[in-house]
């Protein structure tokens, strides 16, 4: 006899910060990227530090200027290996306006949207591409989303958001914000109009 399959619970939660509700959506885990770019950073860095050694014995402007760069990448993989561990995106309306954000702890980037001015909210339907890249997840998630399970227009742009959660999910992203947002910002969701 076969047994039920059970239903899986939401990924995002529902969170009251500084009297504003919000939603938090978890970055969805790539362990076999996040394996390979830990790896990757600490070969980057024994090269760093081999580097400095050598630069400490013989000044040489070109490994100076070569640190730099090797500096700059590592910062960049770093905060990407974090925001992979433990990053989010952070979806809430301030004053019928939408405020979306990604990133991890202090490393965060925020897109703030007029209410007035969005249109269409839907769901946005996500393709998966397989164990080797996530399913629509950006890479780095501090760049603005080009996939995701929720979408609306925003003037001639299609803004794309919500990408670590499936598009049955997005459904529920996209009828928490409609109750939240200007009328006119979900009048195709209202009336049951879903891509």
């Amino acid at each position: 006899m076969a047994r039920y399959v059970e239903p899986r619970a939401a990924r995002h939660r529902v969170e009251l910060v500084d009297g504003c509700e919000q939603l938090r959506i978890p970055v969805r885990r790539n362990w076999a990227f996040t394996l390979f770019l830990g790896f990757w950073l600490a070969l980057w860095s024994v090269g760093g530090v081999v580097v400095i050694v050598e630069l400490i014995r013989h000044f040489d402007p070109f490994l100076l200027l070569w640190l730099t760069f090797w500096a700059l990448g590592w910062l960049f993989a770093a905060a990407t290996l974090a925001a992979l561990v433990a990053g989010s995106e952070v979806v809430r309306v301030v004053d019928g306006d939408l405020e979306l954000s990604a990133g991890v702890g202090f490393m965060r980037r925020a897109w703030r949207y007029r209410g007035s001015a969005i249109r269409e909210l839907r769901r946005a339907e996500t393709m998966g591409w397989g164990p080797w890249f996530a399913r629509s997840q950006p890479m780095p998630i501090f760049l603005r989303p080009r996939t995701g399970a929720v979408r609306f227009d925003y003037g001639a742009d299609t803004v794309y958001f919500a990408s670590g959660v499936d598009g049955p999910e997005g459904s529920q992203i996209a009828a928490w914000l409609a109750k939240r947002l200007p009328p006119a910002a979900s009048a195709s969701f209202a009336q049951g109009v879903v891509e």
